[in-house]
């Protein structure tokens, strides 16, 4: 049985799988792929997002042409046919056409009386082999009101995509505490992912992994903090996250406090202290096994000779790729379990641990390397430079070398 909502326009039921009233013709919910909302009567956008109302043909009594031409040879028969379709009939279409010019998520345009719509265009259908060509008016084109890129504004403006993940482009999300910077972080995120991707936010281990990466996790109590948010401004649908009502307006809360000059920095979480230096991460028993194991799966590297490297950060390359992208270990390991298992794999490497720990943590390599609490990966551009050796790239070393052979 088909689901139907109200029209808010004349009160009649209407299927819900459709955006348009199927009484009056007016749009009952919003077109933004990522909305969908239902309208309010009278206004010429949506009170959710933003998006501008589309605007019909108004209705014309004209009188078209019709046209049948039938021909016969022997017993075989062409029909041609041929129509001509007044403004009227022309609206009953144009709302699947709104439907998918509208439903482009990079930008949304406001039309404005001072854009009018330019001339008609012609639609030609194929009608179990009939002509149909139908003149329908054009949607006025993008105007100088305002114009909004969906990667611009709101919490997306502070993150960048990362393959199937988004990194925060700032640390400070104006939170008194570090778990309300995580909090906030949650939000944040829900809010920017459904914006750049379109889509809900996969499962509760994604916001786990994304706030790894953003170094921004307290590993005891993100699940909690998480739930909390779940609680009182996530919707689970599915397994998957989006905000709702209150999820959209407290973003807006936490975005107008960030972008609040006046409004000292948050807690400085970054600051923390940590377990000493990664240089001091100990190696155990268990450690040494693990990547003994992980040395006997095989290993294709394609053009790609390990004698060839000579610097620290291009070892950490290679040995990061096999691990979190070629044989997929992990999503991202400690920068000794990296070293130790290319000595152990390949009994090549050249440089001691402080260089190659160095190495991961310069700043001239973050373009190469992220890290997430004591954990590191390969951005997407370091992952494109060790599959470019691996596909026959030369490694060129510079000539100003590190110091590789230093303790």
């Amino acid at each position: 049985m088909a689901l139907t909502l109200t029209c808010p326009f004349c009160n009649s039921e209407t299927p819900t799988e459709h955006n348009f009233c199927i009484i009056c013709n007016q749009q009952t919910k919003c077109l933004s792929p990522s909305c969908g909302k239902k309208l309010v009567p009278g206004k010429s956008f949506c009170f959710s997002c933003g998006q501008a109302i589309a605007k019909l043909p108004t209705p014309s009594a004209q009188v078209n042409k019709y046209v049948r031409d039938i021909k016969q040879s022997g017993k075989t028969y062409e029909e041609h046919t041929e129509f001509s379709m007044s403004d009227h009939a022309v609206s009953e279409v144009a709302p699947f056409i709104v439907g998918q010019i509208m439903s482009r998520p990079q930008r949304i345009t406001y039309p404005s009386a001072s854009n009018p719509p330019t001339p008609s265009q012609q639609l030609s259908l194929d009608l179990n082999g009939s002509s149909l060509e139908i003149e329908t008016p054009h949607l006025p084109e993008a105007t100088a009101s305002p114009v909004i890129e969906t990667h611009s504004v709101g919490a997306a403006r502070y993150f960048e995509r990362d393959g199937d993940y988004l990194v925060a482009t700032i640390k400070d999300f104006k939170g008194t505490t570090w778990a309300d910077q995580q909090k906030r972080f949650i939000l944040l995120y829900a809010s920017a992912y459904n914006q750049v991707f379109g889509q809900l936010v996969p499962d509760k281990e994604h916001f786990k992994k994304a706030a790894e990466r953003a170094s921004i996790l307290d590993p005891s109590n993100f699940t909690k903090y998480l739930s909390e948010a779940t609680r009182t401004y996530l919707s689970e649908i599915g397994g998957k996250f989006k905000l709702n009502h209150d999820g959209e307006k407290e973003v807006k809360t936490i975005l107008a406090r960030i972008e609040d000059d006046n409004i000292g920095s948050g807690n400085r979480y970054w600051e923390r202290s940590t377990s000493s230096s990664t240089k001091r991460q100990r190696f155990n028993k268990d450690d040494k096994t693990k990547v003994q194991e992980w040395a006997q799966d095989e290993v294709d590297l394609g053009n790609l000779n390990v004698r060839d490297i000579r610097q620290a950060k291009d070892y950490a390359l290679v040995s990061l790729w096999i691990l979190t992208v070629h044989l997929n270990k992990a999503e991202a390991v400690r920068w000794n379990d990296a070293y130790y298992y290319f000595r152990e794999k390949f009994t090549t490497l050249s440089v001691k641990t402080d260089a190659f720990s160095r190495a991961l943590s310069k700043p001239e390599n973050d373009k190469y390397f992220r890290k997430a609490g004591e954990l590191f990966y390969l951005t997407s551009e370091g992952q494109q430079k060790v599959e470019g050796w691996v596909a026959g790239d030369p490694i060129n070393s510079s000539n100003d070398l590190e110091d590789e052979a230093g303790n």
